[in-house]
């Protein structure tokens, strides 16, 4: 394989680029020790991966290289005046985000965890659509539809790892986590409060066994969806250096 050797020429390169950073005089010296930081921590992060690749992927190694490269040769203070201090220091924060993300790219293994958190998530929401329809609350469709969009473009960033998703998910998501509350102590109060059936069953016109079945599949639905966001948003949190 060829890529564990170029990811370590990349950390090479990464290290060689700090000497260089404490010579500015563009950057002040709390924003010299934050960029030192940032590329240190870059340079670990692509030597330990050089050393646990079990996915040979030529391409993307030589990418890391070429932007360490371009990186080191920015970091003078003619560079950095022609660059802008801001959008250097964007750039360093950006190589150690690829550091931190190149894993998923190089270990089949993580890559098969980050789908198992982005299934969750999905498999969550869908129940959420779900629930809406078993509460029959003509509130909860409307609010429903309006997060129908986001849901979707969440899931869509999601699937490419774009970090835009992954602000959508967790911004979607406290109203279905509420649905799935107010479906599970709702039924579940229904289920254990004497007469409650028989009520509903009179109001709807429907059976008590119909009423009974509705309410535990409600009850029940309301868990696996809480647990599934819940779990969702856990583990996309735990691979939140994924999405770049």
């Amino acid at each position: 394989m060829k890529s564990p050797g170029i990811l370590e020429d990349t950390a090479e390169v990464l290290e060689t680029t700090i000497p260089r950073v404490e010579r500015l005089t563009v950057l002040s010296e709390k924003e010299k020790r934050k960029v030192i930081k940032l590329i240190k921590e870059a340079a670990e992060n692509f030597r330990r991966l050089s050393k646990n690749v079990k996915n040979d992927n030529v391409q993307l190694a030589e990418f890391f290289f070429k932007k360490a490269k371009e990186l080191k040769n920015l970091s003078t203070d003619k560079g950095i005046e022609r660059e802008g201090k801001k959008k250097y220091i964007e750039r360093v924060k950006k190589m150690n985000l690829y550091s931190k993300s190149a894993v998923y790219d190089f270990d089949p293994e993580m890559l098969r965890e980050l789908k198992k958190a982005y299934r969750t998530y999905i498999f969550g929401m869908t129940a959420f659509f779900l629930l809406v329809g078993v509460y029959m609350s003509q509130v909860m469709a409307v609010t429903a539809l309006i997060l129908a969009l986001p849901i979707i473009l969440s899931m869509l960033s999601l699937q490419r790892r774009g970090y835009t998703g992954l602000l959508l998910a967790y911004s979607a998501a406290p109203i279905p986590i509420i649905q799935g509350v107010m479906g599970l102590t709702y039924g579940w109060r229904q289920l254990t409060t004497p007469g409650a059936i028989e009520k509903i069953a009179e109001t709807f016109n429907k059976s008590p066994e119909f009423v009974k079945g509705w309410l535990i599949f409600m009850v029940v639905l309301s868990a696996v969806e809480l647990y599934l966001i819940v779990y969702g948003l856990y583990l996309l949190y735990r691979h939140r250096h994924a999405f770049l």
